[in-house]
């Protein structure tokens, strides 16, 4: 994970985005962009060229599952194989299976675990 430097955060919810910005810090993501909607996070990952993605499904604008499919298609000249990772107050098995098709590398259900989130971006990141 040493070479991860840049992460965006997608979220239209402040104190998550504070949440998820100190878990990122926690192990050693200092350089954190935030967007909140998918059509910011489009332009911002544009601009940054992130080596890892963590947004929200359900906003305003372009939901988190859109801007999965749209950077996993290519329109948009971004890298389609950065890491995503997806959150969401929706649960069961047809909301995790929706999001895998679409393209996420983890999804994890609100309220999250700091503990997960951690260990999923180093499950998908590598160890530091």
């Amino acid at each position: 994970m040493n070479t991860v430097k840049t992460a965006v955060i997608v979220d239209d919810n402040p104190p998550t985005r504070t949440l998820i910005f100190e878990v990122l810090n926690g192990i050693g993501i200092k350089d954190i962009v935030q967007a909140i909607n998918g059509e910011d996070a489009i332009a911002k990952i544009r601009e940054t060229s992130p080596h890892l993605v963590i947004m929200d499904w359900k906003m305003d604008v372009m939901d988190g599952l859109e801007c999965t499919q749209r950077i996993r298609s290519g329109i948009d000249g971004i890298d389609q194989k950065i890491p995503i990772v997806l959150l969401t107050g929706m649960v069961g098995a047809d909301a995790e299976k929706k999001a895998y098709e679409a393209g996420v590398d983890l999804f994890l259900e609100k309220p999250f675990s700091i503990k997960k989130l951690h260990s999923g971006i180093i499950k998908i990141l590598g160890p530091a």
